[in-house]
């Protein structure tokens, strides 16, 4: 009697555009009371639930901080809550660069972006999930559901794109603080769903 040829489940990644997450968490809380990402991720796993994660970061440059004694402190915000992260089960983390003149990030939206479209493409994923405010990210996620990939997106109320909205398959807002504010003008899409979620644990980052 011939076997019956398994079927793999559906793999669901999810693809979190780290910089633009701590950026927005810092926007929300304040530097000195960003949640730990083991509570964000913990709401985003009420949605869904990734059986892999990849998180797209850059680290502040030394030179432009030394400049600014400013941004010394988020530095070490920074640095605290990314190594956070790294420990998270199932997590790769990937650095990228920054301009050393003018602190921009160099090469992480591409980066992320590629992997979508190489995981989609060599089936290792069916449902892709992204984290991200950045709108530079639509093409990929249109590519992705060419061949036949399901789209999510999740968002920061303060980082929130329409663009990606429209492309995804379903959008989730979790609103910390009631912050979100739909500005185009329009009606909300309705396949956004807008979450009122309470504050997240706050912890002290511990760094001077």
């Amino acid at each position: 009697m011939p076997t019956k040829k398994r079927v793999s489940p559906e793999r669901t990644y999810l693809y979190i555009d780290g910089t633009n997450l701590f950026a927005g968490l810092v926007e929300l809380f304040g530097a000195d009371k960003i949640p730990p990402f083991a509570t964000i991720l913990k709401d985003i796993e009420a949605l869904v639930k990734p059986q892999k994660v990849y998180f797209y970061a850059s680290y502040m440059v030394g030179a432009n901080y030394n400049r600014r004694p400013e941004l010394r402190k988020l530095a070490g915000t920074e640095g605290h809550f990314y190594s956070e992260v790294k420990k998270t089960k199932n997590l790769t983390f990937y650095k990228g660069s920054r301009s050393p003149t003018s602190g921009k990030e160099k090469g992480v939206d591409v980066h992320l972006a590629v992997d979508i479209v190489r995981d989609v493409f060599l089936k290792k994923c069916k449902n892709v999930i992204i984290m991200t405010g950045d709108a530079d990210l639509v093409y990929p996620l249109e590519i992705a559901k060419q061949f036949g990939a399901k789209v999510q997106a999740i968002f920061l109320p303060n980082r929130f794109s329409l663009g990606i909205t429209v492309e995804s398959d379903k959008a989730t807002i979790l609103n910390y603080l009631g912050k979100f504010a739909f500005r185009s003008g329009g009606r909300i899409p309705r396949k956004l769903e807008v979450l009122a979620i309470k504050r997240p644990r706050v912890h002290a980052p511990g760094v001077g």
